[in-house]
């Protein structure tokens, strides 16, 4: 049921997944945990932009004159001067700027309390524009009681709210499945055009579902498919998450338009894998073969094949235990490997897979960083030294004394997050 005051075009204005990139409040994060289908970036949005002077990118930020966000268990996205958060049931707009809470808003239904087990799994919120205005889109879990001999009906419910404001623009509402009735449902993200992604369940009894954004309505159902994020109108994922293929599972690409099956990873059955959307039209799968005698691995591959890129074949990742990697939207994508011995190095790519620079750990002539995010040509992480800014295209050190090293960054702020503290935002100063 789709429930609007408008009638509307959607146009998502940037992909967002899930966690394959999420930041949460309760800390952690680290390369990709905080960027997320946007590398860590966002346009401008909302806010007080007018009253602050962009560094594109920022080399400086103020410290510590930190702006709360959240605390608990939320995840957020940053647009503009503001950060969007979202929980189970809740969304909320903070201006990073002054630490007020614009507008805060919940499902329109009964909000699901007891949803069996938790998936771990959280989206941000994804970032849309409806009839020439900003969108903040969420999915709720929402339960209609039952009377009498009716039981309890559990359903998704997907909003659309302004992003200045919170006011709700339209809502659809769909049944979950029976094979996915456990679990806060995970908005992935949408194809840019048609479709919000919509996992459920989690990889133990997973499915996913394409929700039509014109009609409200279920446009396609994959069981035994846990849909990871969505890049342009390929939805990446984990086939027979719940063990019906003889214990093993697959990592799939459907299409976002009608869920079919766009590829299969050429690989053999695997126990599990995790899947990192990398950005520019990649992501990376650690694997764990089913087979006793494989070994694990990793790859780079192509969001639109499943392959490895024919300029980057397997046996550039060959023999590597770890690999995590992240666009900066402007050509460059930045990678950390590493190997079973624990051998670890940072390197960077451009567009043609030529490698632009790399610092091996083993090199005693400088200090590996640790990569929190990557942005416009700057790669933000840290050394034993403290917060450090590299170049993308060199890996010279370009701000040695940046104060924050963000997880998630644009051209007004940083968001960083400590176990004690929760999200605070850092205002760019240089």
């Amino acid at each position: 049921m789709l429930s609007r005051r408008t009638t509307r075009t959607a146009r998502i204005l940037a992909p967002v997944g899930v966690v394959l990139g999420l930041l949460t409040a309760c800390g952690g994060g680290g390369s990709g945990d905080a960027g997320g289908q946007d590398g860590g970036t966002h346009r401008s949005g909302g806010g007080q932009q007018s009253k602050a002077k962009p560094y594109d990118p920022p080399l400086k930020f103020e410290y510590p004159a930190a702006q709360h966000v959240v605390s608990g268990r939320w995840t957020v996205r940053l647009d503009g001067t503001t950060a969007y958060a979202v929980s189970d049931d809740q969304v909320k707009a903070v201006d990073v700027l002054d630490g007020k809470e614009r507008w805060t808003a919940g499902p329109k239904g009964a909000a699901t309390r007891d949803t069996g087990y938790a998936t771990g799994e959280m989206a941000r919120p994804t970032l849309t524009e409806i009839d020439g205005r900003r969108a903040v889109l969420a999915a709720f879990g929402v339960t209609t009681p039952g009377s009498g001999t009716t039981p309890d009906r559990n359903s998704v419910e997907l909003a659309a709210l302004d992003a200045g404001s919170g006011r709700r623009l339209w809502t659809a509402t769909v049944d979950r499945p029976e094979s996915g009735a456990k679990g806060a449902p995970v908005l992935v993200g949408t194809d840019g055009t048609a479709h919000a992604v919509v996992e459920l369940g989690g990889d133990g009894d997973a499915v996913t579902l394409g929700i039509s954004l014109d009609s409200g309505k279920v446009a396609w159902t994959a069981k035994g498919f846990a849909a990871k994020f969505v890049d342009g109108g390929t939805v990446v994922g984990l086939a027979d998450s719940n063990g019906e293929t003889d214990g093993g599972i697959g990592v799939q690409g459907l299409k976002s338009s009608d869920g079919s099956r766009r590829w299969s990873y050429d690989a053999p059955e695997l126990n599990g894998a995790t899947l990192t959307w990398a950005g520019g039209g990649l992501f990376t799968a650690g694997v764990d073969p089913h087979e006793a005698l494989e070994e694990d691995g990793v790859a780079l591959l192509a969001t639109s094949t499943g392959r490895p890129p024919a300029a980057y074949p397997s046996g550039k990742t060959a023999g590597l235990s770890r690999l995590t990697c992240q666009f900066d939207d402007r050509g460059t994508t930045v990678c950390e490997s590493a190997l079973p011995d624990g051998h670890k190095r940072v390197f960077a790519l451009d567009r043609s897979f030529r490698q632009l620079w790399s610092i091996d750990g083993a090199d005693g002539s400088r200090l590996l960083p640790d990569v929190t995010t990557v942005w416009h040509g700057a790669v933000y992480g840290t050394t034993d030294n403290g917060p450090v800014v590299l170049d993308a295209r060199t890996g010279k050190d370009r701000a040695t004394s940046p104060a924050i090293a963000p997880y998630q960054v644009n051209e007004y702020a940083g968001l960083a997050s400590t176990p004690s503290t929760g999200i605070e935002a850092y205002r760019a100063v240089g």
